[in-house]
């Protein structure tokens, strides 16, 4: 069998700054402050571990990166950040240059490239979670266009899982019908409170 990238390299302080960038993002938070867990897994590590495991020890590890959506060097830039804390010196709100890892989504020719280092379609692969819990690793393979199968027992964690993985590609269906649920309740709450509320 041919050795994974996993085997050979990861860049683990890479995947370590923007794992703590994802944690700190407030304005655009991740999934994963949808509800807290106790083994949450940033994305950007679930997205490279998903990579690693399945692309080839030769692949092209910039391209790789790319599509981790590290668009340069987080750990350089988590030293400046370091060191500036203890100068009092300001960064400026970019400091890094590009948006936050777990919002790349990767693009076309990215997931061609990672399918034919595969040795085809991805379709014939298949990403077990057999404790699935809060999914980061399931959400990060579908982005991916891996098919995705997931198992969880904690009742609150499927919920979770539900919300994460299959609510978001229903896009459209969901927004109208929510917006018919309000019209609805609407329609039988505001009568109730008339006079009480104005």
């Amino acid at each position: 069998m041919t050795k994974r990238l996993i085997e050979e390299w990861l860049p683990i302080a890479d995947i370590g700054a923007e794992s703590l960038r994802e944690g700190s993002a407030a304005i655009h938070p991740a999934p994963n402050r949808l509800h807290p867990w106790w083994a949450r897994r940033p994305l950007v590590a679930s997205r490279a571990a998903i990579l690693a495991s399945l692309l080839p020890a030769d692949a092209d590890r910039d391209r790789f990166l790319h599509m981790l959506g590290i668009h340069g060097d987080p750990a350089k830039v988590r030293q400046r950040i370091e060191l500036a804390k203890k100068t009092g010196e300001d960064l400026g709100p970019n400091v890094y240059g590009y948006p936050r890892a777990f919002t790349y989504q990767p693009n076309v020719v990215e997931k061609d490239w990672f399918a034919a280092e595969c040795g085809g379609g991805l379709d014939r692969l298949v990403i077990l979670d057999p404790t699935a819990g809060g999914g980061s690793i399931p959400l990060e393979a579908l982005r991916l266009g891996l098919p995705t199968e997931v198992n969880e027992l904690n009742p609150v964690a499927v919920l979770i899982l539900k919300a994460t993985l299959e609510f978001p590609w229903l896009g459209r269906e969901v927004k109208e019908a929510f917006d018919e649920l309000a019209r609805r309740f609407l329609e039988l709450a505001e009568p109730r409170y008339q006079g009480v509320f104005p």
